[in-house]
């Protein structure tokens, strides 16, 4: 068994806007942008989860912009620098008010982040939790107020 920090131990908030009805579905159409990085090029198990994340996200919600990017063993495009380009390209195309942005991560993680491996380089993706998102998961300590 692996050490803890390199077990996959992610773990994310995802918000999920509430469904419309059919009567306003056209003025409040809503577009939906998948983003989905598997971090992890040493084993293939991380393309496979972001790859089908990224499907079942979409084929449930109706993906529009779909940005699939896996690292392997030689190299990668799912690095810290393609995460932040690919965040922004989506939402430069995105209505804030409206659309939404499913991210999905996958790779071994711990509390100082989550690891990115494509070839020899290595990163580690660290975390930026919202104080209630990581209070949910009582992973640390509430922010007070």
């Amino acid at each position: 068994m692996d050490p803890p920090d390199r077990r996959a131990a992610h773990r994310s908030c995802l918000t999920i806007a509430p469904s419309v009805s059919t009567v306003h579905a056209v003025e409040d159409a809503r577009k939906v942008s998948v983003v989905s990085f598997g971090l992890f090029g040493d084993q293939g198990v991380f393309r496979s989860e972001a790859t089908g994340a990224a499907r079942v996200v979409a084929d449930r919600f109706g993906g529009a912009a779909i940005n699939v990017q896996y690292n392997s063993k030689k190299s990668g495009g799912a690095k810290i620098e393609g995460l932040a380009m690919s965040l922004q390209a989506a939402a430069n195309g995105m209505d804030a008010n409206n659309d939404i942005l499913f991210l999905i991560l996958t790779s071994h993680g711990s509390r100082a982040g989550l690891a990115v491996k494509a070839g020899r380089l290595t990163q580690t993706l660290t975390p930026s939790i919202s104080p209630t998102c990581a209070a949910q998961y009582g992973r640390y300590p509430p922010a007070q107020t």
